[in-house]
């Protein structure tokens, strides 16, 4: 015989509940009965009927009150064996959730009448039922960190969610928002910012990942890719001393902004130099290409770029040219042959797509999380250009001054090496 689902082993009534997440934010309902709890806010959800999966009906409750399709990520672990206290007979279990179908806006339905998407630091602008103060709070803080560089700010405040100390004498601060880039775990292109956080100097600045447990797992220990909504996706300040600030402080960032804007050269020179890749070798390809860049070019720089690494002003990429690119039609070796000509050809297009000028910036779809999918977008000659990229860039290309690049065989291919200035 299993286990009933719907009581705790001790035989509390299991009620779940919603910490129901999108773009950095947490939906809540204000209820309308009884009469004793109306106007006051909750994590939408309900009973787990017998033999009834709490997962399962977390999901079932939030179609029926909300008209949403959601999927059940992870878990807001409480203090009574994973669960909240409600009272002597019931406690609340809160599951993190993602909709996967439905109005992102949802209707209150007949139980509520409003819904509403809060910040990190608007959670405590509601009047919540008092059994869900504390869980909302801790529901708030495994939100995805709020990243403000895609706008190219190097300044900004945070409130301190978690730390940890690591070797060296050296801590791991986490804050709800920041202006800083981290370097990222799964495509190490462009190295974290520096600066200061509260006056400590920050060395460093990762992609770290909070785990259900409450692990903060840094860089190398991070085990799947960014955005896996099973994780809470943060960024790292890597403090020089183990003097941190405490829980809940608000914090000042300042991100060392000569260093960046170097990096922002760098970066907006390689996706420039990768367009003028694409359009000068379009015409050593000889079957339609398995991808084209968003100017009708074949995308050679995305099929067969193995390596990239942004640095101060310049940037490196390589390229692997084995049977899988040959049998997609791209001649490699007719290419190397004449890449010093090649590269004559895409210094030309850089210069004059640099003299022109063009507004660079990047699109994050309304996500201000590190989680968001983000693109660069130029809007070059023949463009506009649009790479997937996570990284920091210009505000206009004719900041670059000068572009130029140069190719040169490897054992496995060719490399790019792009310089600015």
């Amino acid at each position: 015989m299993t286990d009933p689902t719907h009581v705790t082993a001790d035989g509390r009534r299991v009620v779940v509940a919603g910490a129901v997440e999108r773009f950095g934010r947490l939906l809540t309902a204000r209820r309308t009965r009884p009469e004793s709890v109306a106007g006051r806010w909750e994590l939408p959800g309900g009973k787990v009927e017998p033999g009834e999966d709490p997962a399962a009906a977390l999901v079932r409750e939030l179609r029926e009150e909300l008209a949403v399709d959601t999927s059940v990520v992870g878990r807001v672990p409480g203090p009574v064996d994973g669960d909240w206290p409600l009272d002597d007979s019931s406690v609340l279990r809160v599951l993190r959730v993602r909709i996967d179908r439905g109005d992102p806006d949802p209707d209150p339905g007949v139980a509520h009448d409003e819904v509403r998407w809060l910040a990190p630091r608007d959670v405590t602008d509601v009047a919540w039922l008092d059994a869900d103060v504390a869980p909302a709070r801790a529901a708030a803080a495994r939100l995805d960190t709020w990243v403000d560089f895609p706008s190219g700010a190097t300044e900004g405040q945070g409130v301190v969610v978690a730390v940890r100390h690591l070797d060296g004498g050296r801590a791991a601060v986490v804050v709800d928002r920041t202006p800083f880039h981290p370097l990222d775990h799964g495509w190490p292109d462009q190295e974290g910012d520096t600066g200061l956080l509260a006056g400590r100097r920050v060395l460093d600045s990762l992609t770290g990942a909070l785990h259900d447990d409450g692990r903060l797992l840094v860089d190398a220990e991070v085990d799947v890719r960014r955005g896996d909504p099973g994780r809470t996706w943060v960024v790292v300040h890597v403090l020089a001393t183990d003097d941190v600030p405490d829980l809940g402080d608000l914090v000042p960032l300042v991100v060392d902004r000569d260093r960046r804007d170097s990096f922002s050269r760098g970066h907006s020179a390689c996706h420039l130099a990768a367009l003028a890749l694409n359009e000068t070798t379009a015409r050593f390809w000889s079957k339609e290409p398995p991808r084209r860049d968003s100017r009708g070019f074949p995308f050679l720089d995305q099929i067969a770029v193995q390596v990239s690494r942004i640095r101060a002003d310049a940037a490196y990429d390589g390229y692997r040219c084995g049977k899988s690119l040959r049998k997609a039609g791209f001649d490699a070796e007719a290419f190397l042959a004449v890449r010093d000509d090649v590269a004559a050809e895409a210094n030309a297009l850089l210069g004059s797509w640099v003299s022109h000028g063009a507004v660079s910036r990047v699109d994050t779809d309304g996500d201000p999380t590190l989680a968001a999918r983000r693109r660069w977008f130029c809007d070059v000659p023949g463009g506009p250009a649009v790479i997937p990229c996570g990284g920091t860039h210009v505000a206009d290309i004719a900041a670059l001054g000068t572009v130029r690049v140069g190719y040169a065989p490897t054992e496995t291919g060719f490399e790019v090496l792009t310089s600015v200035g």
